[in-house]
């Protein structure tokens, strides 16, 4: 019976300590579709950034942008931004000077800060970031992530409102949508899909949404704490062939 797969990227389809795609990884994920199953991405990325991991892994549809975005054999059915009101009013009242921020006005690994001390203040360079100091941010009309330079111990600084968000790192809060299960149902009612028969496999905290009970959930082994309390299944690490030795154990491949 067919089956439609759901793989989170980092931590699930890579490896957790050097992002490299097991060959097992490679051969599970080929095999899945040779033997007619349905396979796509989950992912929190967005949707330029998922597709490139897509076209690497032979993969041909993807929700992306936690929820967000839909992707079916390479064309984007819709990709939607984070509510920009609430957007706009939070990065207007941030305090700036003591939580700098950058955020992602386009599909693409690129954000823009007003101010030199974002980039004095996070470590990473991920993504391609622009300084525009005078960049007037009510003029956006979508914002697809942002990142604001904030301990845990300050969370209760940042005016999120609606906003969801997680932690990119011990320094920089990411707001981004973590509802990947809105994509998957968007999947599964197109293709009238039984909830049966759809599989997700996770490692982190925002793959808790797509964990629900009437879908088939596969933690990997390096997964966190929370998300294999809710799991059906636990696997192996991603870089002890957790993917593949699921699809074996369960007769997929």
């Amino acid at each position: 019976m067919r089956k439609y797969f759901f793989f989170d990227i980092d931590g699930t389809l890579t490896t957790p300590l050097t992002a490299d795609y097991p060959e097992s990884t490679r051969e599970a994920v080929q095999k899945l579709m040779e033997n007619g199953h349905f396979v796509a991405i989950a992912t929190g990325r967005m949707q330029s950034d998922a597709a490139r991991v897509a076209r690497d892994l032979g993969i041909p549809s993807i929700v992306s942008d936690g929820g967000n975005a839909v992707t079916i054999d390479g064309k984007i059915l819709y990709d939607e931004g984070l509510p920009i009101d609430a957007c706009i009013r939070t990065l207007t009242e941030i305090d700036e000077e003591k939580h700098p921020f950058a955020f992602c006005p386009y599909n693409r690994k690129y954000r823009i800060t007003r101010t030199t001390k974002y980039l004095e203040k996070v470590k990473d360079r991920y993504y391609e970031t622009a300084i525009i100091p005078d960049f007037y941010i009510p003029a956006v009309d979508v914002i697809h992530k942002i990142f604001i330079a904030c301990t845990k111990k300050e969370k209760d600084d940042i005016p999120l409102y609606t906003l969801p968000h997680v932690w990119f790192s011990a320094d920089t809060m990411l707001v981004e949508p973590v509802h990947k299960e809105r994509g998957i149902m968007e999947i599964q009612k197109m293709r009238h899909i039984p909830d049966e028969d759809i599989v997700v496999f996770g490692d982190g905290m925002n793959d808790r949404a797509m964990f629900r009970p009437e879908w088939m959930s596969i933690a990997m082994g390096n997964a966190k704490p929370e998300l294999k309390a809710l799991a059906k299944y636990i696997t192996s690490r991603a870089d002890e062939d957790g993917i593949y030795n699921a699809c074996r154990h369960f007769g997929w491949i």
